[in-house]
């Protein structure tokens, strides 16, 4: 029986790396401090891909940040912690990973602290580059609810995205 559920976690994790895995770009952001991710702000991020390390026990982002009309390209690599949350240092201490997975659609879920001690709770929204379904932007709003983000702050930043792709 053992060997049984070692099999099926193992097989569910590859499932999951496979899906997290690859080029994606940024949808959607939302955050309960919403200054964090305006326009310019390092929190703003423009993701390219995803790709798992060690069985996806390091989860690399690459991604741009755009500041004074300039894309500035960026990697971070978040280490998996015991409750299968991804810890990363970026601009203060962030816990981050997938709310919800599908092939053309994943929603983050990400916890900041900043070098004063402001907490923000983020929803970043990747996907295949094209707009969000009426589904779609529902599931989005179900998220930010559940970690106290008002839906008015969610915003659609596909169309801002000039950096390279």
């Amino acid at each position: 029986m053992v060997k049984f559920l070692l099999l099926a976690l193992a097989l569910g994790l590859a499932h999951a790396q496979a899906e997290l895995e690859g080029k994606w770009v940024t949808v959607a952001i939302a955050a309960d401090n919403v200054n964090k991710i305006e326009e310019g702000e390092p929190l703003r991020l423009f993701l390219r891909e995803l790709t798992c390390a060690e069985a996806c026990g390091r989860l690399e982002l690459t991604f741009y940040i755009k500041a004074h009309g300039q894309c500035r390209k960026t990697k971070v690599v978040g280490n998996r912690q015991e409750d299968g949350k991804y810890y990363a240092d970026y601009v203060g201490e962030n816990t981050f990973g997938p709310l919800y997975v599908t092939p053309d659609f994943t929603i983050f879920g990400n916890h900041n602290v900043d070098k004063t001690g402001r907490t923000s709770n983020m929803i970043y929204v990747y996907g295949k580059g094209q707009p969000l379904t009426p589904e779609q932007y529902e599931k989005i709003e179900e998220f930010a609810k559940a970690q106290n983000i008002p839906t008015e702050n969610i915003q659609d930043v596909l169309a801002t995205d000039i950096c390279p792709k």
